[in-house]
């Protein structure tokens, strides 16, 4: 892909667009102005989903919450784009069931509202929840405990089983940005834009750092799709537009989840848990099936609260980790102790609020309600912003954002994404590896699936180039178990080393960069203890 962008910009091609921001919202509109004949470039500065695109709760639903707080068009578009994602991704998007618990006393779900939740639910189901093939239901006392054997009988009347799905969050991210490049898209990682330059008032070229050398991309237009950093991107011109963009305010909300031993909690099913003396709940997912039916770990998510830290390394705090084991400890009436959890993730949301928030001098609504919605902004000269949304609708706001790229341009596409099959790696590719050399197949250690040949794969054919981006994106195995991602850290190191050339010295930084990661996290998680 470095090649394909070289050669295009020594052959002084023009391109219609280039994408900054390499998350699951850039990914999408490199795919969908590609599949509507767009030359498109996609770029990030760090990896592929390495920001909030990996770190979020890995779940494709409608958010029963944003209808209960009345936004039913958002859940409506959501509940659409989860059924579309269930048919062009059928690799990555699964059926998840969701259980809430109705508890007899101080519960999320007390028995006298009961009936409203139900109704809830139809309303769930009527707005698109039934296109996945099942609808809600009531279930007995017994039926909960058999979904989730740590809930106190006691204090379990029944509940409700409901339907949405799940997804790797970053693996889907991958895979959009991989079908886009199969559609003739270029996608470079690693690629810190350094400005934005214009002409006459207009955009002309994006100014790149590529490989340590400066590259100038000429393009008609530039899509900003850097989610939290969209202000930054906005600050890279090189000189006022003659129709600039409106101004935006951004509240960065932190969203962490923390893993645990799926022992501890032994749910089959994703649950929802309320939060003791706040209005919000959180999730307890399961994940990783065994082949007998048990999961690998449990993880539980979301806090949603202001960050006013730095935007590039959020990090889990130890009154995050307090609040999302609060709710656990106190549905499951035992307590989980900070030490035991295995790993951490912590994202920001990119939520678009009115400019007289002044969340400066703590007013405004909290971020848990703030709207979901995304917005399009675009300027006749070049510049078009997106911001906002969530994983789930990424398809719709890449239509809505390429539909702006067609007028500004003049060159009308139809938008075929609906109908576009996600295209994921060939295993194809991992067992060709694999049979190269026997070892290469043999996983990096007892209990870890990940194996040479996987690691090799995500350099050829997924753009990864530094330890950390295929310990934390190319595999789940660094938030899943953080201990065991350190223990293989240095063997992951040697196969790279090996495929990319890197020398000893250059081994050795990536191993430290990678436990410095892990050891940020650990901080912050023990210091709750």
């Amino acid at each position: 892909m470095v090649q394909a962008l070289r050669t295009a910009v020594a052959n002084n091609e023009r391109f219609d667009a280039v994408v900054i921001g390499g998350g699951i919202t850039g990914a999408g509109v490199a795919l969908d102005a590609a599949t509507r004949g767009h030359r498109v470039v996609l770029l990030d500065r760090d990896d592929l989903a390495s920001g909030t695109s990996s770190k979020s709760s890995k779940l494709i639903h409608g958010g029963l919450r944003y209808l209960q707080q009345g936004d039913v068009e958002l859940v409506r578009e959501a509940l659409r784009e989860r059924h579309l994602l269930t048919k062009n991704a059928p690799h990555l998007v699964t059926t998840l069931p969701f259980l809430l618990p109705i508890f007899t006393k101080d519960g999320l779900f007390p028995r006298r509202i009961a009936r409203a939740l139900g109704s809830a639910l139809w309303a769930y189901d009527t707005a698109g929840g039934w296109r996945i093939g099942r609808l809600h239901r009531r279930i007995r006392r017994g039926k909960v405990a058999d979904l989730c054997p740590g809930l106190p009988s006691d204090r379990v009347a029944g509940g409700y089983l409901y339907f949405d799905a799940r997804a790797d969050d970053a693996r889907l991210t991958l895979d959009v940005a991989r079908t886009a490049a199969h559609h003739g898209a270029i996608v470079v990682n690693h690629c810190p834009v350094r400005s934005i330059t214009t002409a006459n008032g207009e955009v002309a070229s994006v100014v790149v750092d590529l490989d340590g050398e400066s590259l100038t991309i000429p393009t008609r237009t530039v899509i900003n799709a850097a989610g939290v950093w969209a202000q930054a991107v906005d600050d890279l011109l090189d000189a006022p537009l003659s129709e600039p963009l409106p101004p935006i305010a951004i509240r960065p909300a932190r969203g962490v989840h923390v893993s645990i031993p799926w022992e501890l909690v032994r749910n089959s099913v994703a649950v929802v848990l309320p939060v003791p003396g706040d209005r919000r709940s959180v999730f307890l997912i399961p994940s990783g099936q065994r082949p007998d039916g048990t999961f690998d770990i449990a993880y539980v998510g979301t806090t949603d609260t202001d960050h006013d830290g730095g935007l590039d390394d959020p990090q889990c705090t130890d009154t995050d980790v307090e609040y999302l084991l609060r709710a656990v400890n106190h549905s499951l009436g035992h307590r989980i102790d900070p030490s035991q959890v295995l790993g951490v993730w912590a994202g920001l949301r990119p939520l678009v609020v009115p400019t007289d928030d002044n969340t400066q001098s703590g007013g405004g609504p909290r971020t848990a309600d703030l709207s979901r919605r995304h917005r399009v902004d675009a300027s006749p000269s070049g510049a078009i912003r997106v911001i906002g949304g969530k994983l789930t609708t990424y398809r719709q706001m890449a239509q809505d954002t390429v539909d702006e790229l067609d007028r500004i341009i003049g060159k009308r596409g139809s938008c075929i994404t609906a109908r576009t099959r996600i295209t994921g790696r060939d295993e194809a590719d991992v067992a060709s590896i694999a049979a190269q050399e026997p070892e290469r197949g043999r996983p990096l250690a007892d209990g870890v699936q990940l194996t040479h040949a996987d690691v090799i794969a995500s350099i050829r054919f997924e753009l990864a180039t530094s330890l950390t981006d295929v310990l934390t994106r190319r595999t789940r195995l660094h938030i899943d178990d953080r201990s065991r991602a350190m223990a293989i850290a240095p063997a992951v190191a040697t196969t790279m080393a090996a495929e990319l050339g890197w020398d000893d010295d250059r081994r050795t930084t990536e191993i430290n960069a990678y436990l410095a990661l892990c050891e940020a996290e650990r901080i912050a998680a023990a210091e709750s203890a």
